[in-house]
Parts: structure tokens; sequence; C-alpha cells
């Protein structure tokens, strides 16, 4: 019974436990052509809130391009104080690495996976806090990913500095992955100005310094700038989906990359 339940469910899936530990849980949106094509997995794409926490507006924002290029979006919600009253940015993976919050999610694709039939290796979209979880999980389990969108994190880890928190070795896979990254060009507000050492340190310049660090690694990362935006997930979006439609067309191959493209 409740497999023929699941495999009706559609639309909007509401806040679901991760069955591998209840304080974390997710929602879905499972778009109508995955229910008329069941013996197909469907692309998952997985999106992450920032620190607002912002999951299921982040869900909804995805609902039209789900329907129209046939992914599953998951948006996983951690919430503050999951793990500890004083860690609200654990779930960012920040080294050293606490509680494994990329584990979590890797849970939660499981559980996805099996109930409503979606693939395991996945998209993964990240903006702010969302951004900084995006591109660790990168160095964890670069396998996993077929993509990873990463929007103006407020911190960046860069490849000389990720050991021993995250395998060296995983750079070479990470080099297989496609890469995006955006930011507003209006995003220059300094990161803890107060900081001596921070002066211009905006997630603009944080975000920029990470695609150059992983240009220099040999990662190819394409990159939007987007005039008039400043901190603005919502805004930052369209710059993300086009890189994400152009994957899932049907030979995943898209067309040339065009950066700042329709701005």
């Amino acid at each position: 019974m409740r497999e023929l339940q699941k495999r009706y469910q559609r639309g909007r899936i509401p806040f679901t436990a991760c069955q591998a530990d209840p304080r974390f849980s997710y929602c879905l949106y499972v778009p109508s052509c995955h229910l008329e094509q069941r013996q197909a997995e469907a692309p998952l794409l997985v999106v992450v809130h920032g620190s607002g926490r912002t999951a299921e507006g982040f869900r909804d924002a995805f609902i039209e391009f789900a329907e129209e290029h046939g992914c599953v979006v998951l948006a996983p919600l951690f919430p503050r104080g999951a793990v500890s009253a004083d860690e609200p940015d654990g779930y960012k993976l920040q080294p050293p690495l606490g509680y494994r919050y990329d584990q979590v999610l890797l849970s939660i694709i499981e559980e996805v996976a099996a109930e409503y039939r979606t693939a395991r290796e996945f998209y993964l979209y990240g903006f702010s806090g969302g951004a900084q979880f995006a591109h660790r999980f990168a160095y964890l389990h670069p396998g996993r990913l077929k993509a990873v969108s990463i929007h103006a994190p407020g911190q960046i880890c860069l490849p000389h500095n990720i050991g021993p928190f995250f395998d060296v070795s995983n750079m070479e896979m990470l080099r297989n992955v496609r890469v995006h990254m955006a930011v507003g060009c209006e995003d220059t507000h300094s990161i803890q100005p107060e900081m001596p050492d921070n002066q211009g340190r905006s997630r603009r310049t944080l975000l920029l310094e990470l695609c150059e660090a992983w240009e220099q690694q040999g990662i190819g990362v394409e990159l939007d700038e987007v005039p008039g935006i400043a901190h603005d997930g919502f805004a930052l979006l369209p710059a993300g989906q086009r890189f994400f439609a152009r994957l899932l067309l049907p030979d995943g191959s898209g067309e040339q990359y065009q950066a700042n493209a329709d701005y």
C-alpha cells in the first residue's frame, strides 16, 4: 500500500523527516511527467538553503524548472540547534568537521531514491550558506555529483587548505564535475569588516578567489557575475537554472556556455 501511495504522489511533497536522523527533514517537488515515466529514474536536483533556512521557498522557485526539465527537486532543511544550540552554522561543513551533515544529505537521497525512483548521482545548488555546503560537499563527494552551482558563499575553502579535513585525492574526480559559480556585481559588502585582514573581502571577492583557485587545479568553472544584484539568492537563480537546463538536455551536453548571458 505504501509503495502504491508513493507512486501517485507528485507536485509539492511536504516536509518529511529523515528516517536516518529525524532531527532533519526535506521537502520535494515531483514533476507530473515522472508519474508517467515511472520506469526511468528521474534526474535529482538538490537545492541547499542559506542561513535563513528558506528551504521551501527555494524548492518552490524551481517548480517551473522541474516541470520543464523533468527533474525532481529536493530541498533539505538543516534547522538551527538540531545538533548543538551553539552551532548554527555547522551544516556549512566548515572544517574541522563536526557532525557529518554531508552524510545526512546522502541518507536523505537514499530515501528519496528508494521511494520516488530518482538518480543517486545528482545536481547540487547552494546559495550563501548553502554555497559553503555545496563547494565543501564537492571536495568530499565529487563522485556523487553531476554538476554543482555555487552562489555567493560568505566563506570559502581553498584547495591548498582542504587537508586533513577533506581527501586531497578527490581533486582528480572533481575535475570531471561540471561547475558553475555566480555572484551579484553589487555583493560587495565586506564580510566581518572588523577583522584587520578582511578589508574588501566581500562575497564577490571570495567567489572570484575560489573560481581562480579551482581553475588553477584544472577544474573548469563557468562564471556569472550578475549586474545590479547584491546578496539576493532568488535574483541569482536564473543564472543557475540556465546552467542546469543545458545539462538536462537529452544528450546532456548543452550548448556552448556564454557567461553573463541575457544580462
